[in-house]
């Protein structure tokens, strides 16, 4: 079952694609509850362990994306995973030029290169950007910003503003720990003037988060 909090991205390396994705994620991270899961694809090859792991990181996943710019063999196989299973993904390009620079020896030479996008995924619905800037706001209005999770999390703003800063530290726990624990909400929020009751209820009546009673009781993202 998929993980309406979790999306999973496969990027190459190249030095301007991948920091791009770095920031998305830290970005993304301080202001929504979604966990942002980046593929080590320096790592991966075609033993059944990661290629077991990699199946079901994205099984698991409410939403895939895939920066296609390159060719990178390690996204390929990615996105035939996706695919295959099927799961729901977004495909990637950037497009700017790469950009001439000298090296020590004052030879020109090209910051990383970006290929034409592989031909099997010519026809897939794609986002093409230049900077950040636009890879963000695209990636937000065309695609996460649709998940019902998403949503979820965009109502709950409307009508809890006050909530939005301690919801956001709270989720930063479950994301470093895998939960959180009702002490732990009541330390956060002293001296806010906000009860721990009225937040976790407000988050778990949007079915942003699930509070658990008992001996593995906790806070923990929705199942």
């Amino acid at each position: 079952m998929a993980k309406s909090y979790q999306i999973f991205v496969g990027c190459p390396f190249a030095p301007s694609v991948r920091r791009s994705y770095d920031r998305l994620k830290v970005e993304l991270e301080a202001e929504t509850p979604l966990h942002i899961l980046l593929a080590d694809t320096a790592a991966l090859s075609s033993t059944d362990y990661l290629l077991e792991h990699i199946t079901n990181i994205i099984r698991e996943s409410a939403a895939c994306i895939f920066d296609v710019t390159g060719g990178n063999p390690n996204v390929s196989l990615e996105v035939g995973i996706a695919h295959a299973l099927p799961a729901d993904f977004l495909l990637t390009l950037y497009t700017r030029k790469p950009r001439a620079k000298r090296d020590g020896r004052g030879r020109l030479t090209s910051e990383g290169e970006v290929r034409p996008i592989i031909s099997d995924l010519q026809g897939r619905n794609r986002i093409e950007y230049k900077a950040y800037k636009g890879l963000k706001e695209q990636v937000m209005s065309r695609y996460l910003g649709r998940l019902p999770y998403s949503k979820r999390w965009s109502e709950f703003k409307k009508h809890h503003s006050t909530f939005v800063k301690p919801a956001l530290d709270l989720f930063a726990e479950i994301r470093s720990s895998g939960r959180t624990l009702r002490p732990r909400v009541v330390a956060m929020l002293d001296g806010t003037g906000i009860q721990a009751d009225d937040l976790l209820g407000a988050l778990s009546k949007a079915k942003l988060l699930t509070v658990k009673r008992g001996r593995n009781g906790g806070i923990y993202y929705p199942g």
